[in-house]
């Protein structure tokens, strides 16, 4: 693999990790000082995430000529001059700018400039994003603007990827969507009930009993979804659901049993408790 041919994945990773960074920065920050009073922290916020950035992209960008997230993966900028690093900086801060001058007067007319301004950065940053995953290079539109190429550190550390481990992962992945779709579809009373049925080992106590009242209190839960009742009724046993658990389960298997008293009730009795 040559120095200069990086893959896709390797330059959007860097960019993840450069913003998973900054924000961890942030949380950090946001946990030291949330016990200030508001009207403290509240005016400087703008201020304190752009002294994030600036900081993180003085002693990465600047110093080392490429991001934190860059030498995680151990690549860099190509030959990267002093002048590209200010200029770096400084359009990096660009959105801090247009931020303030939202706070600071909302109506003003220099905000209109912004926002057309801001919709043409959005435009070309689509357009950068799509001409990157054509050819595999600059995918920020300040490294297109600045003309900045990126190439592995070391030749020795270039990523390459196996045939059978993209097939393992395709496959696992194929396998869990399967899963994710196929688990939400399983009625796991109705299995449990089965399983208890054809279990030769397992006797089951048959519950037959119909209470004329059932009282509702501060405490009573749904036995399907142990939550507090919601339209409150009663299969024939003692216990109390919300009528949608009730209903639905006794929809998808006829002969559905209470979960607590393992009660069922042949006729599918859905009656509303009297508060």
């Amino acid at each position: 693999m040559s120095r200069n041919n990086l893959l896709r994945v390797t330059q959007m990773n860097a960019i993840y990790l450069d913003r998973e960074i900054e924000k961890s920065f942030q949380q950090i920050i946001e946990d030291t000082i949330k016990h200030l009073p508001p009207s403290m922290v509240s005016p400087v916020h703008t201020e304190i995430n752009l002294l994030i950035r600036l900081g993180l992209l003085k002693y990465s960008v600047f110093d080392k000529g490429s991001t934190f997230g860059q030498q995680l993966l151990n690549i860099k900028y190509q030959d990267i001059s002093a002048f590209k690093k200010s200029l770096y900086l400084i359009f990096s801060s660009l959105e801090y700018v247009k931020c303030r001058c939202e706070l600071w007067n909302p109506s003003h007319s220099i905000n209109k400039i912004f926002l057309k301004w801001h919709i043409l950065i959005k435009i070309l940053d689509l357009i950068n994003t799509a001409i990157f995953l054509r050819h595999g290079v600059k995918p920020l539109l300040i490294e297109r603007v600045l003309g900045l190429n990126q190439i592995y550190s070391s030749q020795k550390s270039a990523r390459t990827f196996e045939s059978k481990y993209l097939a393992r992962e395709l496959l696992w992945n194929g396998f869990i969507e399967i899963l994710v779709y196929i688990l939400p579809l399983i009625n796991y009373y109705k299995l449990k009930r089965l399983i208890k049925d054809y279990n030769p080992f397992g006797g089951r106590s048959v519950k037959n009993y119909v209470l004329p009242n059932r009282e509702m209190n501060a405490s009573t839960k749904c036995a399907h979804c142990g939550q507090r009742p919601i339209l409150p009724h009663h299969m024939g046993c003692i216990h109390i659901f919300c009528y949608i658990c009730l209903k639905g389960n006794q929809a998808a298997d006829s002969k559905y049993e209470c979960p607590i008293c393992e009660y069922s009730n042949p006729n599918s009795l859905c009656d509303e408790v009297n508060v």
